[in-house]
């Protein structure tokens, strides 16, 4: 009986770690190609908008195309330091209405990758490590994922956009 106990727990705690470590494979070995698709369809619908058509908002309260874009590169900004402790700005918020497509869509490239990198290089230590954010307990782990979500939300926004201008959505990527 004894034998048999001790041969349960090692099954538990083998099963355990295996979970724990196809979790890990998957951030390290799926996740930056899921970023990559997410930065790679971001950029699609920044360009399909056409450059005189980025100050657009459906309503008076509503962010402008660019402001959208914009709000994206600030998340990361603000979402990335919760990870590494650094607040990487990139760019002038007070230049913020002077801002072109070209720059935009530079802006949003280089936020991504910045994300990119920091998914490439991240630790199992480091995911795991907990925070308390919007008065909830979760990993760093977890705020790559909030990352993604955010910006498929206000992507999502600019899809809408560009569907109200009668202009072709790119096909979606998403996976």
């Amino acid at each position: 009986m004894k034998g048999k106990l001790i041969i349960q727990f090692v099954l538990l705690v083998s099963i355990m770690g295996i979970s724990d470590l196809k979790a890990q494979m998957y951030f390290s070995d799926q996740y930056p190609e899921v970023w990559q698709r997410n930065m790679d369809y971001s950029q699609l619908v920044a360009e399909a908008m056409p450059a005189e058509l980025y100050d657009y908002k459906p309503s008076p309260e509503s962010m402008s195309f660019r402001d959208q874009l914009l709000h994206i590169v600030d998340n990361i900004s603000y979402l990335t330091a919760k990870i590494n402790g650094q607040k990487k700005s990139f760019y002038n918020k007070e230049n913020k209405d002077s801002i072109d497509k070209k720059e935009t869509m530079e802006l949003l490239s280089l936020a991504n990758n910045y994300v990119l990198g920091l998914i490439k290089n991240a630790e199992k230590i480091q995911l795991d490590e907990k925070i308390v954010f919007g008065n909830e307990n979760m990993t760093k782990e977890n705020i790559f994922y909030l990352l993604r979500g955010h910006q498929v939300h206000h992507r999502a926004q600019c899809l809408v956009y560009l569907r109200l201008k009668g202009i072709a959505a790119p096909p979606y990527v998403g996976w």
